[in-house]
């Protein structure tokens, strides 16, 4: 009897690269590499291929219970991924909440899915504003909002959105920046520092070759990167380095911006990110060349003495294929990653429904940390030759730190690695878990590869919204579609 070329793993949704219907999806690996087999009644057959390692993908061992959004603000009616809003069929509430500021940019990527270019249009102070609002309205107290582009720091308001947003219930603010104004405008980087105990730039950085930078960016960039870092972290903010990744282009970059991060205190997080072949940015040759998961753990791990594979762990809050992370620690002998020092399998609720690693956190991760495991060392009285004692001395000196109070976000370095979905690699499961919401002035909240592949472009048209109490829709609002935005700007996480 004849043996199929593949193993079937399961089914889910996806949509079809040629007319973008909802179709099935079968789940398929052929040795270690995983496709999604597609059936489209108008377009046909197809494989696309979705992942390099299958012991990297669907790993549901560490997922838990989402954290319920206060509110939620569409009906179910047509299912996921039409009625975003969000619906109450979302499992997640927002974790990072995206705000556009303009379609405005002063770059044209090649590879930009949100097709930015120079002389695009600001959205307005009031439309900002009721973004922030809404974000509020939805979550109570957002832990992280992002403004994005577009490049926000083009906005003539930028300054006025910063403190609108510190005046609201939000924990922190990213500035999702290519960094190009922040290396030349110093007194743009001074006012922006008054802000530095909530504000973090999130700055593009492709890699240490201006050719990486022509093929992604379209031209020689690094001095002005290096420029940027420079002036930002000496006012004393803290950058997380966004890296796009491009199959054939920048891989062997990987290596080389961990140990640049290792190095570069200020510097506090990398967030690695595969390419979405969306926008702008085009297909490689075949598909098969697309970075995934275990390639970006794999460069990381060679980069840092000690790290470990079964260092990268799923983020908990999202759906397994979303997003990996290490956690590192800034020791006196190099990056020691807190999974060597905690049984962060075992206590990886403590990492859930949140992506800031702040002081709070680290202090109540250990000191869950040691009320599980019984070794005293949260005891004030404990002395630190005991804490000493019952730990490696990497861990010691850690604890030891934690819980002193001494700690800050420049003694850790998160390594982020975040999967985006496109036609190819759309999964209605991982839609359906997203935390990354991009806030409309509309109203909608929307899942960020949902809002990026469908809504954006305006080939699915916004649903009503609805008014909402907790998560039980009580009643359809006066707001439909015809006044909501069919059409986003730019977006950048």
């Amino acid at each position: 009897m004849e043996l199929t070329d593949h193993t079937y793993r399961g089914l889910t949704r996806s949509l079809c690269p040629g007319c973008l219907k909802l179709v099935d999806a079968k789940i398929i690996t052929r040795g270690k590499r995983v496709y999604f087999r597609k059936r489209c009644p108008d377009c046909g057959s197809r494989d696309d291929f979705v992942c390099s390692d299958v012991d990297f993908y669907d790993r549901f061992e560490l997922a838990l219970p989402g954290k319920v959004p206060p509110k939620r603000f569409a009906a179910i009616d047509k299912g996921c991924p039409f009625d975003c809003g969000l619906c109450p069929d979302h499992e997640q509430h927002t974790c990072v909440a995206l705000i556009e500021l303009t379609d405005s940019c002063n770059l044209s990527c090649p590879m930009c899915f949100a097709s930015s270019l120079p002389g695009g249009k600001h959205r307005s102070l009031d439309e900002i504003l009721r973004c922030l609002d809404r974000l509020v309205e939805a979550e109570g107290r957002p832990e992280v909002v992002q403004l994005s582009g577009g490049e926000p720091t083009l906005h003539p308001d930028l300054l006025r959105i910063v403190d609108e947003a510190y005046r609201r219930p939000i924990d922190y603010v990213l500035i999702n920046t290519n960094g190009l104004r922040l290396a030349s405008d110093g007194e743009l980087v001074e006012r922006l520092a008054a802000y530095r105990d909530r504000l973090e730039i999130f700055l593009q950085f492709d890699g240490f070759d201006d050719e990486v930078y022509r093929r992604l960016r379209g031209e020689p960039l690094l001095d002005r990167k290096l420029r940027a870092i420079e002036r930002v972290t000496a006012a004393g903010l803290n950058v997380t380095l966004a890296v796009t990744l491009q199959g054939g282009v920048n891989e062997q970059e990987i290596g080389p911006i961990v140990e640049f991060a290792s190095r570069t205190p200020g510097i506090t997080s990398i967030n690695f990110q595969p390419a979405t072949y969306s926008g702008r940015c085009e297909l490689p040759e075949t598909l098969e060349q697309r970075v995934t998961f275990p390639d970006v753990v794999r460069a990381a791990v060679a980069a840092v003495p000690g790290m470990r594979i079964d260092d990268f762990l799923p983020l908990p809050c999202a759906h397994p294929n979303c997003h990996f992370i290490a956690l590192a620690y800034r020791g006196s002998g190099g990056l020691v990653p807190l999974s060597q020092l905690f049984d962060l399998t075992a206590h990886h609720d403590l990492l859930a429904n949140g992506i800031a690693f702040t002081r709070d956190r680290a202090k109540r991760l250990a000191a869950v940390y040691a009320a599980r495991t019984g070794c005293g060392c949260d005891d004030p009285s404990a002395s630190a030759s005991a804490v000493r004692a019952s730990f490696d001395p990497r861990g010691a000196e850690l604890l030891e730190r934690i819980f002193a109070g001494s700690m800050g976000a420049r003694d850790f370095l998160r390594l982020t690695i975040t999967s985006f979905l496109d036609v190819y690699n759309f999964d209605v499961r991982r839609v359906m878990k997203c935390c990354t919401h991009h806030v409309l002035p509309s109203g909608h909240v929307i899942p960020f590869c949902a809002y990026n592949v469908l809504y954006r472009e305006g080939h699915v048209a916004l649903p009503k919204l609805v008014e909402a109490i907790g998560s039980e829709v009580a009643r359809t609002a006066d707001i439909g579609a015809d006044d909501a935005e069919e059409k986003g700007s730019a977006a950048g996480v």
